[in-house]
C-alpha cells in the first residue's frame, strides 16, 4: 500500500495512512504521511504483545490471534476514528479487503471506496480453493472439501463479523455483508490473474493489476554487500517481525557443505548469532529484499504475498514453507503456477528441504516459469494500472469495470 501511496503522490495527489499508534513507525519508515487514531483504545505499545504472539503461532491458533488483534483494531476505528477522518476531508478511501471496520466508516461518511486485496483475495467462489492450501479440482469431492474449508473459516471469523455488524447497525448502516464492505466501484488485487486459480464469478469491478512494487517505498536497510561472492545465491526469509528460527536452522543445515551462498534474514526479534547457524550463512536482522532478489537464484520464503510477488517480479523461483493465514493458499498457487516447490509442515525435515532446493536448481522449468512472470509483470506495470483505477474512481465516482 505504501508503493501505491507514493505512486499517487507522484501524480500530484495527497495520501495519508490512518491507523493506530502502533503502525506509525512502519508507515513513517516508508516515508508515508501518517495520521493517528485510537490512542485511547490502543495506546502505543498496547498491541505489541498481540503482534508478537501472532508471529509465534501457526495454523488455526494464528488465525484466532489475528482475529483478536482485528477485534481491538475495529473497536479503535468505531470508537475514535470518526472525528479524525471527518476533519481530514478524505475524498477517496483505499481500504484493505480485510478491514471491514474502515470500509463501514467510509459508507457512513458516504465516501467513494476502493478495496485493495494486497494479500490473497478473500472472494469465495464454489470450486475455487481459498486459504486451505488445496489445488483446484472439478470433481464433486474436491468441491465439497473446499466448501467445508470455507465454512470453517467463516465460523472462525463469525464473532468478528458480528461485532462489525453491531457497529454498522448502530451507525444506521445495513448488517454486515461482504458485498457491502467491499467496494462496488473498484476492487483491486495485486496478484497477476495468472497467479490465481481460474475464476468465473468475480464482480465486474474486480481487477487483477499485478504487484505494487516500488523500491522507494521499502525502508532503507544497510547490508554488507562486500561479503557476497560469486557462488549461486539463496536468500531465506520467513517474515520480518519475528521469524521461525528453528525452521531457518533447518534450511541452513540443508545447505551445509553446498557450493552456494546463503543469506538469512532473521526478523526483528531473533538473536543475531550467525556462528550458531550451521554452515555459517550471512545472517542479518533485516535485508534489502528487492536488491537481493536482483542477484538471487532462489528464495526460501513463508509464502507471504509480498515476498511471493516480489520473487515473481524478479524471476526468482521459490521453495515455500507456509506458516499461517493465507500463506497455505499462496503456496498452493506457487506450486500450481510452476514457479516453486512447497514443503508442507509435516514434511519439513532437513533432507526434504535439501531435496526441494536441489529440485529447483536441477529443473530449469521453475526458473523459466518465474522469468515468464517477470516479463508479464514488467509489461503490465500493475502499480501504474492500480493508480489509474483509483484516479478514475476519484474523477467519476462511478464503477470502473474490466475493459474500461
Amino acid at each position: 500500500m505504501a508503493a501505491l501511496s507514493q505512486e499517487l503522490e507522484r501524480r500530484g495527489h495527497e495520501t495519508s495512512f490512518f491507523n493506530i499508534p502502533e503502525l506509525g513507525e512502519a508507515a513513517q519508515a516508508r516515508r508515508c504521511r501518517f495520521v493517528e487514531f485510537g490512542a485511547k483504545t490502543c495506546p502505543l505499545g498496547s498491541m505489541t504483545a498481540g503482534f508478537k504472539r501472532l508471529t509465534r503461532l501457526s495454523g488455526p491458533e494464528a488465525d484466532c490471534a489475528g482475529l483478536a488483534v482485528s477485534d481491538r483494531y475495529a473497536e479503535a476505528v468505531f470508537a475514535e476514528a470518526g472525528p479524525i477522518v471527518a476533519e481530514a476531508g478524505i475524498d477517496v478511501w483505499l481500504v484493505d479487503q480485510f478491514d471491514y471496520s474502515a470500509a463501514s466508516l467510509a459508507a457512513y461518511f458516504k465516501k467513494p471506496l476502493v478495496t485493495l486485496a494486497v494479500a490473497l483475495l478473500r472472494n469465495h467462489e464454489d470450486g475455487v480453493p481459498g486459504f486451505s492450501g488445496e489445488l483446484p479440482s472439478a470433481d464433486s469431492e474436491s468441491r465439497q472439501r473446499d466448501q467445508l474449508a470455507n465454512e470453517k473459516l467463516l465460523e472462525l471469523s463469525r464473532p468478528h463479523r458480528e461485532r462489525v455488524s453491531w457497529h454498522r447497525q448502530a451507525m444506521g448502516l445495513s448488517p454486515f455483508r461482504y458485498e457491502d464492505v467491499w467496494s462496488k466501484l473498484a476492487q483491486i488485487s495485486q496478484q497477476p490473474a495468472e497467479f490465481e486459480f481460474p475464476r468465473r464469478e468475480l464482480p465486474e469491478c474486480f481487477h487483477f493489476t499485478g504487484p505494487f512494487i516500488d523500491e522507494a517505498s521499502h525502508p532503507r536497510v544497510d547490508f554488507p554487500w562486500e561479503r557476497l561472492d560469486r557462488r549461486p545465491l539463496i536468500y531465506a526469509s520467513l517474515g520480518t517481525l519475528k521469524s521461525n528460527y528453528e525452521l531457518l536452522r533447518k534450511v541452513c543445515e540443508a545447505l551445509e557443505g553446498a557450493d552456494m551462498q546463503l543469506v538469512v534474514s532473521l526478523g526483528g526479534e531473533e538473536p543475531l548469532e550467525a556462528p550458531q547457524l550451521p554452515g555459517g550463512p550471512l545472517a542479518v536482522r533485516f535485508a534489502p529484499q528487492l536488491k537481493l532478489l536482483e542477484r538471487a537464484d532462489l528464495m526460501v520464503t513463508h509464502a507471504g504475498m509480498n515476498s511471493s510477488l516480489e520473487c515473481l517480479a524478479y524471476g526468482v523461483p521459490m521453495v515455500v514453507l507456509p506458516l499461517a493465514h493465507d500463506q497455505f493458499g499462496i503456496a498452493a498457487r506457487v506450486e500450481w503456477s510452476g514457479v516453486g516447490v512447497r514443503v508442507q509442515p509435516e514434511e519439513r525435515t532437513v533432507e526434504r528441504l535439501k531435496e526441494s532446493i536441489q529440485t529447483i536448481f536441477g529443473t530449469p522449468k521453475y526458473r523459466e516459469a518465474a522469468q515468464d512472470f517477470a516479463r508479464l509483470i514488467r509489461d503490465r506495470n500493475g502499480l501504474s494500472r492500480a493508480a489509474d483505477i483509483v484516479e478514475q474512481v476519484a474523477r467519476t465516482g462511478q464503477p470502473v469495470l474490466r475493459g474500461d
